[in-house]
């Protein structure tokens, strides 16, 4: 995944479609299963629903997004710029002016 915000935003809306629908797919068998049996009941089905499906949404979305986002950071790439103050062995005399010189990309893993 290249650091570039659609393509992490694109990740974000699938995951979130994705975790929607099996939320209210969630949501809708539990309505579908629980007796109606008055007011009261229908409102602690309802309530029963709600939270179930917000569970079923977040744990698909929390770890989606999450992944979708790790995924984004480790997809950069670091250069470390010259000239960075480097520590050497030696004594103190010997470490100054000691510097980086330009390094190759490295990923983040």
């Amino acid at each position: 995944m290249p650091l570039i915000k659609p393509v992490l935003d694109t990740a974000v809306k699938v995951t979130l479609n994705t975790a929607f629908a099996a939320a209210m797919t969630d949501f809708v068998a539990v309505i579908k299963t629980s007796p109606a049996k008055g007011n009261d009941a229908e409102a602690l089905n309802l309530t029963a629903a709600i939270v179930s499906a917000s569970l079923v949404f977040s744990n698909i979305a929390g770890p989606g997004i999450s992944t979708a986002v790790d995924a984004y950071i480790r997809s950069q790439t670091i250069i470390t710029p010259p000239g960075q103050a480097v520590a050497t062995a030696g004594s103190p005399a010997a470490q100054v002016g000691a510097t980086t010189a330009p390094s190759p990309p490295a990923l983040i893993v």
